[in-house]
């Protein structure tokens, strides 16, 4: 039986506890920021400590080496952004067939390029941990694509709208955030009058 005199032994531990999480999350943050700046080659423990503000044994109390760094931001976007694409995968074909373009567009791509310009690492370090994302991601465009347009029309729309969002994503890195949010505000409108364009050619082939 708890001695009620005694102090619980959590309530010590949990002001540390947060303080650690705080750091922890403090030093991806760092790392974010070197990946977004300069690329993954930025990237190091002693650069992560100095923009952190951080020690650099406080580093390595959090992280082993620069790829368990680089792991534990890349596992941090996947909890962000699995959700989102969970929901991408349980609608079925019919569901997404019955869609406008302007509607398949952004729940199937608007969302997670908004993401990766917001976060400019996301791309490099998911990329790096799991080389199977773009593969899957491709993998659900055409299907939807498919659903929506068919075998031939929906197997060039998905290759043409692959092409365009990496395009994208890597012209963003280059940009000014004006510029990017110039061209990111744009692309969803040009990439549905793109889909009603293959709608009205599909429906001209059917007679």
């Amino acid at each position: 039986m708890t001695n009620p005199k005694a102090p619980a032994r959590t309530t010590p531990r949990a002001p540390r506890q947060a303080r650690g999480r705080e750091r922890r999350e403090q030093l991806l943050d760092a790392a974010a920021t070197l990946i977004a700046e300069s690329g993954l080659a930025a990237v190091s423990m002693h650069a992560a400590a100095e923009r952190a503000g951080a020690s650099i044994g406080s580093v390595y109390h959090f992280f082993r080496d620069k790829d368990q760094m680089l792991d534990a931001l890349a596992e941090r976007h996947d909890a962000e952004l699995q959700p989102a694409f969970d929901r991408v995968l349980q609608r079925s074909d019919a569901e997404w067939a019955a869609l406008s373009p302007a509607d398949i567009i952004e729940q199937l791509i608007g969302w997670a390029i908004r993401y990766f310009v917001r976060h400019p690492d996301a791309l490099a370090t998911l990329d790096l941990h799991d080389q199977t994302m773009h593969a899957e991601f491709k993998a659900v465009i055409d299907r939807v694509m498919r659903a929506k347009l068919g075998e031939e029309l929906g197997a060039q729309a998905a290759t043409t709208l692959d092409a365009v969002v990496l395009g994208t994503l890597l012209f963003t890195r280059e940009q000014d955030p004006r510029s990017r949010d110039v061209v990111v505000a744009a692309l969803p409108d040009m990439m549905a009058s793109y889909l009603i364009a293959l709608e009205a050619k599909r429906k001209r082939a059917k007679g």
